[in-house]
């Protein structure tokens, strides 16, 4: 019992750090700016939704959603793709350029994408991106690329070799081995990969703020940031509407968190 002690104290600590902040959240969506300065940690006085409507109609909620599925689902579809493309030769291909490759894609981990922002901006004007979802999702890809390629390529690595070698007997070529044999295999990396990408797209404020200007196109971060005035801020509004963008992600990790276990499992095996 009290060897472990130690890792209850451990998760006890860590269930307050992320308890505190949601309960807060939590009660202060059914309360009025005057009644979260006079009583912030209380119950409200009364659980109306009234700032969860407040917050549907004033933030346009229902196109900012639909903005930020549109760049979260295009981007974690096309870094998906292009990471097994990339993953399938420098993980199974016995070639003397698949680590330096794989140490080229892990760079990008190591660069601060923000500090290049300037350059980004002009590149993107350049190419007529510039205020589309389609830029959005391409500067997403680039940034979430070496991420994706370092887990499916190291994942790809574990299956065995007698598998791929079954499958080409068969006749596989290289895309059915790709699609049909490997990719089903590493789908705890998949999972992974996706929930991952899913967070950082969803809650991105910097990159909308960048190079989104039709009120139309933003996102949702972006468009939540319309609560925030200069001279007052809606508090109540804004803590509803922060609940409500995170629900999307909650049904996702409920999805994929299984795949996510999977995945954390296989990587403490190894």
């Amino acid at each position: 019992m009290l060897s472990r002690l130690p890792a209850h104290a451990v998760i006890a600590l860590w269930t307050l750090l992320i308890g505190v902040p949601l309960y807060l959240l939590t009660v202060s969506t059914f309360k009025s700016t005057l009644e979260i300065y006079q009583n912030p940690l209380g119950l409200p006085e009364a659980f109306t939704l009234d700032n969860f409507v407040e917050a549907w109609v004033r933030a346009d909620f229902s196109t900012y959603s639909w903005n930020s599925l549109v760049v979260t689902v295009g981007s974690i579809l096309l870094t998906l793709l292009l990471a097994l493309l990339a993953s399938y030769p420098i993980s199974r291909f016995r070639s003397w350029w698949a680590t330096p490759m794989l140490g080229f894609f892990l760079l990008g981990l190591l660069v601060p994408v923000r500090l290049a922002s300037v350059e980004l901006f002009m590149l993107m004007k350049d190419l007529g991106l510039l205020n589309s979802h389609l830029g959005l999702i391409l500067v997403y890809t680039a940034t979430r690329l070496p991420f994706a390629i370092f887990i499916l390529s190291n994942f790809m690595r574990a299956v065995p070799v007698e598998l791929e070698e079954a499958a080409r007997l068969d006749g596989a070529g290289h895309v059915r081995l790709l699609w049909s044999v490997l990719t089903p295999q590493v789908r705890p990396a998949v999972g992974i990969v996706t929930i991952f990408t899913a967070i950082a797209v969803w809650n991105d404020f910097y990159f909308p703020l960048l190079f989104i200007f039709d009120p139309k196109m933003r996102t949702l971060p972006l468009g939540l940031s319309t609560f925030v005035g200069q001279y007052g801020t809606d508090w109540g509004v804004l803590f509803a509407g922060l609940l409500l963008s995170m629900l999307p992600l909650a049904l996702l990790f409920l999805f994929t968190s299984k795949q996510v276990r999977e995945g954390v499992g296989a990587g403490g095996v190894k």
